[in-house]
């Protein structure tokens, strides 16, 4: 139990340096134009830090709750409690950020195809 804590506290923490390096430093084959793009991926930067930062967090829960002891069960519950509410929120944003992405496509296609 205690060494799948630490690997999964560890995986979590990773995975959201991860994440947040790759969308400071750009994905492979992404291009935008600033002009039309600049609303949107101002937005989609500051929430995808949160939820990068949601990740982090979560990775530091786990890793607390790894590291309590049997006689502090409510910081081991209150922890894994913080941590699915903390990936059902991240979920939930991914979702927002997939519908807020699909709109911004639309409207850019839409605006191609009318020749603006």
């Amino acid at each position: 139990m205690f060494a799948s804590g630490l690997i999964l506290s560890m995986t979590l923490m990773g995975l959201s340096w991860w994440l947040h390096r790759s969308e400071q430093m750009g994905w492979p084959n992404e291009s935008h134009d600033p002009e039309a793009d600049g609303a949107y991926l101002a937005t989609r930067r500051r929430t995808r830090r949160f939820v990068n930062g949601l990740f982090f967090l979560c990775g530091l829960l786990i890793l607390v709750a790894t590291f309590a002891t049997p006689d502090q069960r409510w910081v081991w519950m209150a922890c894994w409690l913080l941590v699915v509410v903390g990936l059902t929120l991240s979920v939930a944003l991914a979702l927002l950020d997939m519908f807020r992405t699909m709109r911004h496509y639309r409207k850019r296609y839409r605006n191609l195809r009318d020749g603006d």
